[in-house]
């Protein structure tokens, strides 16, 4: 059996500090404060920590570092996860057709129920529900860089530019394409002008351009007879007729050209 003086020096009794500062008191016990119980600390011998000798005191603080940095990190990610989940995710449409091209387009433009897409010698037409390949118009040695679609209700005002700046005028109706005039097409290429903007306006009655030519800038408007194109396009047999008259009085040589009363200043 163990001696109590044996005990007494085992046991380990608990020690008391004070908080804050302390101070040196004054050698006079009159101006000694009052011990007050709420300035006494407990502490727990066996729960004291005694501080590491360097170097093992830095990896310490370095390990504690490290393990706290990772668990911000930790943190962050998981409510940014849970963020995620409650957040409303966006509809992803998937395309309805697929038509692989077999030339690289310069402009796309979409009018109804079609797509013209302009490229090398010419533009295509292809139909938006079902992305097939109506029409196909390449007669141009040169591409088409711009292209421009008009919607007349059941008839559609196709104007591409190709490099040269030559502006065309088709006219799509009932699945037929034809061709109206080349705008501003010479036959004298030092007098050829260059289309820099083309604008028609709402309902295809008027179409401005803008030209250039040795420097100079003009700006030409043009009033579109849609009620010809329509009589042409429906009576195709008087339409030649008139076509013909015209053009002998006019004495025109293009064939793709209508008469000169068409297309008025």
């Amino acid at each position: 059996m163990a001696s109590p003086k044996g005990s007494r020096s085992q046991m380990k009794l608990p020690i008391f500090t004070r908080k804050g500062t302390l101070e040196v008191p004054s050698p006079t016990e009159k101006d000694w404060s009052k011990d007050n119980e709420d300035d006494w600390l407990f502490k727990d011998p066996d729960q004291e920590q005694d501080s590491l000798p360097q170097p093992y005191r830095m990896i310490n603080k370095m390990v504690n570092s490290l393990f706290d940095r990772s668990w911000e990190i930790i943190e962050a990610r998981d409510t940014s996860s849970k963020a995620e989940l409650h957040r409303i995710q966006p509809t992803i449409y998937h395309p309805l057709r697929e038509s692989k091209l077999s030339t690289t387009p310069n402009c796309m433009d979409v009018s109804q129920d079609h797509v013209f897409i302009g490229g090398s010698k010419g533009f295509s037409i292809y139909n938006l529900h079902n992305a097939k390949q109506l029409y196909v118009w390449e007669k141009l040695k040169v591409d088409v860089i711009s292209i421009l679609v008009t919607d007349l209700g059941s008839e559609i005002l196709i104007a591409p530019v190709d490099e040269t700046g030559i502006v065309r005028l088709f006219y799509f109706y009932k699945d037929g394409l034809y061709l109206i005039k080349a705008i501003n097409e010479s036959e004298d290429t030092s007098k050829q002008t260059t289309c820099i903007k083309m604008e028609i306006s709402k309902g295809g009655n008027f179409a401005a351009l803008l030209l250039q030519e040795a420097g100079d800038i003009w700006l030409n408007v043009y009033k579109l007879p849609k009620e010809s194109w329509i009589k042409e396009v429906q009576y195709p047999q008087l339409a030649v007729n008139t076509k013909k008259k015209v053009r002998q009085q006019l004495q025109l040589n293009t064939p793709d050209s209508v008469p000169a009363d068409s297309l008025d200043m």
